[in-house]
């Protein structure tokens, strides 16, 4: 019989890699990675593959960003906006590990985010496959 305990992720970003081994795990690093307006480290959450799409309920405009490139601008513009984080909450993060997904609401309204609400879909190696956000602006 092996028993293999094991805690904290497999390799840290400091040591150039990042491996999460939990959907909570890849969670913490995208909301702290959010929280410091970090763009290399919330690029480790996404793929080429990845897609997030966007809609504002204010203007009734949809986005969509594909691709790393895309979504490293959607968030450097993001995190231009969000100058100010001492309104920002998450009121609401649902962390479901056998569904691999994240359901958070937010709000920054100082920086002009009344609310907002976002779904993430991890894939098998726990990195966000789709993102789906609807804003509302203040």
């Amino acid at each position: 019989q092996n028993i293999v305990v094991t805690k904290g992720l497999a390799t840290s970003v400091a040591e150039g890699t990042y491996a999460p081994r939990s959907v909570q795990q890849a969670w913490d690093n995208h909301f702290s990675a959010f929280g410091e307006q970090d763009l290399d480290k919330i690029m480790l959450d996404y793929t080429e593959t990845s897609v997030v799409r966007l809609f504002v309920n204010n203007s009734q405009e949809k986005h969509v960003y594909e691709g790393v490139s895309e979504i490293r601008e959607m968030f450097a513009c993001l995190f231009k906006e969000l100058s100010d984080l001492s309104t920002l909450k998450a009121p609401i993060v649902d962390v479901e590990e056998d569904a691999r997904q994240v359901f958070l609401t937010w709000e920054c309204p100082g920086c002009g985010y009344a609310t907002a609400t976002d779904t993430f879909i991890f894939d098998e190696c726990l990195k966000i496959a789709r993102q789906n956000i609807v804003v509302t602006k203040c």
